[in-house]
């Protein structure tokens, strides 16, 4: 299927997974190579529609994984096989289980004579607005003197098919303000219990169609001591904990110097956590929820009609603003008669509605960031 509100394609969700609707995850649940990796989906009653990225691979896990450095020992231990420096190891042959059960996955490993790893990734919630990706990772150090971790997560951020998309900081449980302004530069943002709103932009022309937030849970020690936007390609090579962003490289932008191997921009996250195992069990958590968690509300002008031409205006029903780049359908006489995409100033102007006294209507489909809308409009 295909979008009506702007000019990304949704499309049929790929076998497998398991989700709640609003979002699909899949995990890799072979014991090697990439045991645990996973990577997400719109769901199929996701208000973007269904069959979208939100984190790169179209339903084939491999790019979004998690990288463990115990402290104490100088090894780093890596979901998957991308290992790049001498003290790094891949977590593969370590693996005991892979268990896919309703609405969750859990992986674990084991290193002898140290510590056990477990990755939970699990979907709740019933709706849009209630629905959280939640991956939460534990270690379990049953060493006599326990060790410090640092634990990262590699996100490879695909937004609706934007595989370098912009980011903006706000206030924990916040949403993405589409009229505000965003990042497209690399960011290290400190410790904070914000949610960081992350989102389609360049590759949509117009305004954006789909934002998700990315946020900490738990106590306090799950906070993570920073999140990165990165540019993907140069940090997943960097040690883990050592990646220094440049605020002044644009990663997102069209003129943007971080390219993939396939020569395009490819922006990503990186979540750090340093966890104490010497209390007890070192758990850190990330979640990812729609934003905002239902769509603003919208307005729809249907101008007069004067020689079967109309001109119809879609804005942001609490500010006012216009909304370009996104779908309006005309239709009169029990036909549509014109499908267009609004402009700068949220208009857009049908000129084949010759229907007589009845007038016209005119749809806006809605999407993830802006609400439905429906205006009729007459003879001048």
């Amino acid at each position: 299927m295909t979008t009506t509100s702007g000019t990304t394609a949704a499309v049929a969700l790929p076998p497998g997974g398991f989700g709640n609707g609003i979002f699909q995850a899949y995990v890799n649940g072979e014991e090697r190579p990439g045991a645990g990796e996973f990577t997400v989906l719109t769901g199929e009653l996701n208000p973007a529609g269904p069959g979208l990225d939100v984190l790169y691979g179209r339903g084939t896990p491999g790019t979004s994984y998690l990288r463990v450095l115990d402290v104490g020992t100088g090894v780093s231990y890596v979901q998957g096989q991308l290992v790049t420096h001498a003290k790094e190891v891949s977590l593969d042959p370590l693996v005991t289980s892979v268990q896919l059960s309703g609405a969750e996955s859990v992986t674990r490993w084991l290193v002898p004579d140290a510590f056990v790893l477990e990755q939970r990734v699990a979907i709740s919630g019933t709706t849009a607005a209630d629905t959280r990706l939640t991956v939460t990772t534990k270690v379990t150090d049953f060493r006599p003197e326990r060790h410090r971790f640092r634990i990262e997560y590699v996100w490879d951020a695909t937004v609706a098919g934007d595989d370098a998309p912009v980011v903006q900081l706000g206030p924990a449980g916040g949403s993405f303000r589409p009229f505000e302004p965003v990042s497209s530069t690399e960011q290290t943002f400190p410790r904070s219990t914000g949610d960081l709103a992350v989102v389609d932009r360049y590759a949509n022309p117009g305004a954006p169609t789909f934002a998700v937030a990315v946020f900490a849970v738990g106590d306090p020690q799950a906070v993570p001591d920073a999140v990165q936007y990165v540019c993907l390609s140069d940090a997943v090579f960097a040690p883990v904990g050592e990646y220094v962003t440049d605020p002044a490289r644009d990663i997102a932008g069209p003129g943007s110097d971080c390219r993939n191997s396939a020569g395009s921009t490819d922006a990503g996250l990186l979540l750090r956590w340093t966890a104490d195992a010497a209390p007890g069990d070192a758990t850190v958590a990330a979640t990812v929820r729609m934003s905002p968690a239902s769509p603003y509300p919208t307005t729809l002008k249907a101008g007069p009609l004067s020689l079967g031409s109309a001109t119809a205006t879609l804005t942001d029903t609490a500010t006012g603003r216009p909304i370009p780049g996104r779908t309006l359908v005309f239709s009169a006489g029990g036909r549509v008669r014109c499908t267009l995409t609004t402009d700068g100033a949220g208009r857009a102007t049908c000129d084949q509605l010759l229907t007589g006294l009845l007038g016209y209507d005119v749809d806006f489909a809605g999407d993830a960031i802006w609400a439905a809308a429906h205006a009729h409009g007459g003879l001048r």
